[in-house]
Formats: C-alpha cells, structure tokens, sequence
C-alpha cells in the first residue's frame, strides 16, 4: 500500500473542528446558563442513547471500509499471482502457444501497472487490459494438448486464466464503488448531532467547554478519515500499490534470476 497524506485532509479535519468550535460558542451565546442547566439532565440521557448508536455505526462502517481495503489488496496480489503462474506454467506448452500466451502475459503485465493504474485512481478501468485478459483467457481454444505434460499443465493454464479474469472484475468493482452516499449522510449528520449535543451542556469555564469539544470532533474527524481512507482502495491518500504487477514486469524481462525481487530476499551469505 501507498499512503501519502495530502494538504486537503488536514485542512478538512482542522475545518470541522473549527466549525465545531463556532457551533458550541454560537450556542453558548443563544441559550442561557439557567436553561442549559435545567435540561442538563434530560440532555445527558439522550446523548448517551445517540452517542451509543453513533459511535456503533461509525465502527461498523471503518471496520467494513478496512475489510473492504484488505479484500482489494488481496484481490491485486491474487491477479498478479495468476499471471505469473501463467507465463511460468507456459514453459510446458509447445512452442507457438507458449509465445502467444507469454506475449499476452507481459502486455497485460505493463498494461495494467503503467496504464490501467492512474485511471484507477479516478474510477475508470482500461479498455485495452480488458481485452488483453479476454484474448490471454482465449488463446488456447485452438490447442489440443497431446503429451501427459500438456495434459497436466493445460487445466492448470486454463483455471489460472479464469481467476485472473474473475480477480480483475472484483478490482473493477472496488475501483467504481465505495461507502453510498447515504451512509456518508448518515455519518456527517451524526457527526454534527455530536457536536450540538456536546453544545447543550453548560460548562462554568468556556475554554473546558472549548476543549472537550475539539478532543470530541478531532476523535470523529479521524474515525471519518479512516473510513474515507479504506473505503476507495485506488484513490486518494492510501492505495493499493501496483507493485505485484511491476514484480510481475521484472519476472517476465528476467530482472530477477540472479537478484532479490523482494525487500525480504537476500543472497545466501557465508556464516
């Protein structure tokens, strides 16, 4: 994963916790002292009952987006897996079929790691990838496999071609749909309910009243940005990385026979 914080999200989280502030001072100077203190209790019980629903929603939803994150990152490891099974099982093909389907397999390698993954990052997938994984899942129709290896290698080719097509529509999916808009409406207003309730209680010194108040929104401001964060796995400031496909590139060229080709790897050393 690739996580980058921007300038935006501080400035939004900052934004709330200053339109949370003025909130809690406009109120403050629009009801007075007497009237907050004679609900006070009345106001205590509703907001443990509304604080309680809330904060269950808020960590359904940023568990969900967290699960929703892991699965896309899952997905994009299994799919470059899948392609790199195929082009190494393409050795027991006979020799005009191994050639188109490696050929396939390093075209779709670069098409999706170097074109498909900017245009995730604004929810749009690419047309050419699509078809390269359709004709790499088609490209032995043609083929009669003949000795036992071909035998054995060909369902394996076959079944690592489905899952790779299968794995592409579920990162398709993961691109194009995150958290509905009616949960966010659910969250937001939840948020500013928070913020009023915090408002209706009377505290004697304005800077606690102040202070209570920026901890609360800069705890729900966060637990937002989480969601936001989790929710769109291909944009914005923490996304899957397109490694496995650049590892999937450096297999295919031979850039890995004699080095490491992971972070993790390293040569055997004398003791």
């Amino acid at each position: 994963m690739v996580y980058t914080l921007s300038f935006s999200s501080v400035a939004i989280i900052v934004g709330g916790i200053v339109v949370a502030l003025a909130t809690v001072a406009l109120m403050r100077w629009l009801l007075p002292t007497r009237v907050l203190l004679g609900a006070q209790s009345v106001t205590g019980n509703v907001l443990s009952i509304v604080g309680t629903l809330y904060a269950v929603l808020l960590g359904l939803i940023v568990v969900d987006a967290m699960v929703h994150f892991e699965r896309a990152m899952e997905g994009v490891q299994q799919e470059s897996n899948c392609l790199a099974d195929i082009f190494l099982l393409a050795d027991r093909l006979p020799e005009l079929q191994r050639s188109r389907v490696r050929d396939l397999c390093r075209v779709y390698a670069d098409q999706v790691a170097r074109g498909e993954w900017p245009r995730m990052a604004e929810g749009r997938m690419s047309v050419e990838a699509r078809r390269t994984a359709l004709a790499l899942a088609k490209a032995l129709d043609d083929f009669e496999p003949v000795t036992e290896a071909q035998k054995t290698v060909f369902p394996l080719v076959l079944e690592q071609a489905r899952q790779l097509w299968d794995e592409r529509r579920d990162r398709a999916n993961a691109t194009q749909y995150g958290i509905p808009a009616v949960e966010w409406f659910a969250l937001l207003v939840g948020a500013a309910v928070m913020v009023i309730f915090v408002g209706l209680f009377s505290v004697e010194h304005a800077g606690l009243q102040y202070l209570l108040t920026t901890l609360a929104t800069l705890v729900i401001g966060l637990n937002l940005y989480l969601v936001w964060l989790f929710a769109y796995p291909f944009a914005g400031d923490l996304t899957v990385s397109n490694r496995p496909f650049l590892l999937d590139v450096g297999i295919f060229e031979g850039l890995f026979e004699e080095g490491p080709a992971h972070d993790g790897e390293a040569a055997d050393r004398p003791r």
